[in-house]
């Protein structure tokens, strides 16, 4: 996985009104901390910012490039944006990484293929979106990707079966990440017409 440079710098100001204004001038607050650090308040570019999300690249290591610090390496742990125009951003947390000690970051799971089971009138369900995983800086995975073509009605993906290179998953190896089930009777009745559920209500009575 590269390194992703971001612009950041050191915070001038604190409050509502410099932070509108620094926004306006296309910054965006944030919080750079870690082990034995003290955190900092920085302000990164909003641009580039945006190209990294756009571009699905949020698991990646980042170098902040903070004036007077020594090295700023940092993973990003969470995010605050507008819930409607998602391409607004108002904080960011930034956690200092070592690049010689291991992490542990939260990344997406990413369904890919259809499943012959929902071919066959099944539902997929992916009730976990993101998994958390322990592994050295640069074996950061961008996302965890299932293929579900070859899952039937009934099968599911477990954590257990997931095998990522130099990753350690942090969750329950039974914890399920994807399935297929049954057709609910709701979905089932929605598939047949008005007759057929007159002629078959008829000829039970």
């Amino acid at each position: 996985m590269d390194i992703i440079k971001l612009k950041a710098r050191q915070r001038e100001g604190k409050g509502k009104s410099y932070t509108r204004k620094a926004r306006a001038q296309g910054w965006v607050p944030a919080i750079y901390y870690g082990h034995n650090r003290q955190p900092l308040s920085i302000e990164v570019d909003n641009k580039e910012f945006a190209t990294i999300v756009r571009n699905r690249k949020l698991t990646h290591v980042i170098d902040l490039g903070i004036e007077n610090q020594d090295e700023s390496m940092a993973v990003i742990k969470e995010i605050q944006r507008n819930v409607i125009k998602d391409n607004i951003f108002y904080h960011i947390d930034f956690q200092h990484v070592n690049m010689n000690e291991k992490v542990t970051v939260e990344i997406p799971v990413e369904i890919t293929g259809t499943s012959i089971g929902v071919k066959m009138g099944g539902i997929l369900g992916n009730p976990v979106k993101s998994v958390m995983v322990e592994c050295m800086p640069m074996d950061i995975p961008e996302r965890v990707t299932i293929d579900v073509t070859d899952l039937d009605i009934g099968q599911s993906v477990h954590v257990s079966d997931i095998n990522l290179p130099n990753v350690t998953l942090k969750e329950a190896p039974e914890e399920v990440l994807v399935v297929v089930t049954h057709p609910t009777r709701e979905t089932a009745d929605a598939g047949v017409s008005e007759e057929e559920q007159a002629g078959t209500e008829s000829a039970s009575s």
